[in-house]
């Protein structure tokens, strides 16, 4: 609060961030005028603003770059509210990171401006294709890769990727921005910016690569050809617990603080960023504020996506379904909490490339810790999102490598399976629906409600579910039995007797 007025709130910009006195909460000291937009990034999101900006703003913050500002993009209507609140307070927002004990409060500056694709996506274009822009970043979530994980293959008869193979001035998805920007580097004979995924995905950087070359090819095989041999796509490994912000959340800054801010952030402390040194046109010294920066992300990308995200999601269905609303009280049940420790012990971690100076076990059990912060409030609804997206990438995979070996062990990840086919009814134990947030949530729902206790309706989704699931007796068998449990016995039973059988 202003110490002229203790209740009048500060509205956020750079106008008043210039006479702040506001006490424990930290403004930007560089001068956000004098700066070049080197990243253009698409998916101006929590964890965006949680993570990549955060990184960015510690470099100009603490080293004084001056050419690696971040302009935002919005690509979906529904990203109106997003620009309505960043343009207003000159794209500054407020990031609370909550400890256990302690919140650190800070004003992020790194956004420098905000462009809406709605409004004018031939802008957004030229930006993109603009010399200054040296990194074209993206958080769009699993589903906006358009990329079935069955058959590792652009899904070009989606409806969007049919839009932008036939309108290039008003294109939908990433690829027709992708390519109609790096169409004109090439056409001008400049060279191209980096294309850097920041989704939780595997091998981020290589799938969102073969994606664009695949729809390149469909329209112009030559230029296709000039993406493969001269866009750089380093994958990464990004890690920051940001949960939705709440009401709760800005009446906190309001009244407490005494900061207006439409659209603050709140994450956990911990922030880590794996990333291949693989650039077209240069990169931040992003070493200098903590980013472990390698030439190979894998081993890290798969302990992170098996043991952090695949036990986010399967206790995430589980929890959700026995009636928790935040993942820390998830992670507080004693019976899911040793579920995930065997599940990742005894069916995650020996499929896992060792890593020199990891250990597996401690890694896991830290991902615990970290989710049973009681004051992140992360909703498990928040985790339940977007499944199709995420299990295909989290979980099935383990269970296909678990298939091949002869001593084959995978029935805890079976049970998390089975709470996402229940969770998918769209009906919570007591009879009561709730809404599933899901691109594909319409087809998942039709097919969970069609096949109840019976997970072939489901399996049959190629585009989930690859052949050596759906056609293997023994796993089709284990999810019939898993989702049986579950659905007449509900959650937490059926963790129980899965946990008895295993220590038996």
């Amino acid at each position: 609060m202003t110490k002229d007025n203790p209740q009048s709130p500060v509205p956020l910009n750079n106008r008043s961030i210039s006479v702040w006195n506001v006490s424990n909460v930290e403004v930007p000291n560089y001068p956000r005028v004098d700066v070049k937009e080197g990243i253009v990034h698409l998916g101006v999101g929590g964890f965006h603003r949680s993570h990549l900006a955060v990184y960015i703003h510690r470099l100009m913050q603490k080293f004084g770059v001056k050419d690696w500002s971040i302009c935002g993009v919005g690509l979906l209507e529904l990203d109106a509210a997003m620009r309505d609140a960043l343009q207003t307070q000159d794209c500054l927002y407020t990031l609370l990171e909550r400890g256990i004990d302690h919140t650190t409060i800070q004003v992020i500056g790194s956004l420098t401006s905000y462009m809406y694709v709605p409004e004018n996506p031939r802008a957004v274009i030229e930006k993109m294709a603009n010399t200054s822009t040296r990194i074209v970043s993206l958080t769009v979530t699993e589903s906006g890769y358009y990329h079935s994980e069955a058959t590792s293959s652009l899904q070009s008869d989606h409806p969007a990727i049919d839009n932008d193979l036939k309108n290039s001035d008003n294109p939908i998805t990433i690829y027709g921005y992708l390519y109609e920007a790096l169409l004109i580097r090439y056409t001008e004979g400049r060279r191209p910016f980096t294309i850097m995924s920041c989704d939780n995905m595997p091998n981020n950087g290589n799938t969102l690569k073969s994606m664009l070359i695949a729809f390149a090819k469909l329209k112009n095989s030559e230029f296709a050809e000039w993406i493969d041999k001269c866009v750089a796509a380093p994958n990464s490994m990004v890690d920051r617990v940001t949960p939705k912000t709440t009401d709760a959340d800005r009446i906190y800054l309001d009244k407490i603080l005494g900061v207006f801010d439409k659209c603050p952030v709140i994450c956990e402390p911990y922030i880590q960023w794996v990333l291949e040194d693989n650039f077209s046109d240069g990169r931040p010294n992003w070493e200098e504020v903590g980013v472990q920066v390698v030439s190979d992300v894998e081993p890290y990308e798969l302990m992170k996506l098996r043991l952090l995200n695949g036990a986010h999601s399967e206790m995430g269905y589980l929890g959700y379904l026995a009636g928790y609303d935040y993942i820390d009280e998830v992670v507080a049940d004693p019976m899911i909490n040793k579920y995930i420790r065997i599940m990742n012990r005894e069916e995650v971690i020996p499929l896992l490339p060792k890593i020199d100076g990891v250990d597996f076990s401690e890694y896991s059990n830290s991902v615990l810790e970290r989710f049973s912060n009681p004051a992140i409030k992360d909703q498990v609804s928040r985790i339940c999102s977007m499944g199709s997206g995420k299990m295909p990438k989290y979980v099935l995979p383990s269970i296909s490598e678990q298939l091949l070996r002869p001593d084959s062990n995978y029935d805890l990840l079976t049970l998390g399976v089975a709470g996402w086919f229940r969770y998918l009814t769209g009906v919570d134990m007591y009879g009561k629906e709730f809404n599933i947030e899901d691109v594909m949530g319409p087809t998942l729902i039709r097919a969970a409600r069609e096949g109840g206790i019976d997970p072939h309706p489901l399996l049959n989704i190629e585009i989930l579910f690859g052949s050596d699931l759906r056609e293997n007796p023994a796993f089709v068998q284990k999810l019939a039995h898993a989702l049986e449990i579950v659905s007449l016995k509900g959650p937490l039973q059926a963790v129980q007797e899965y946990l008895a059988e295993h220590e038996s």
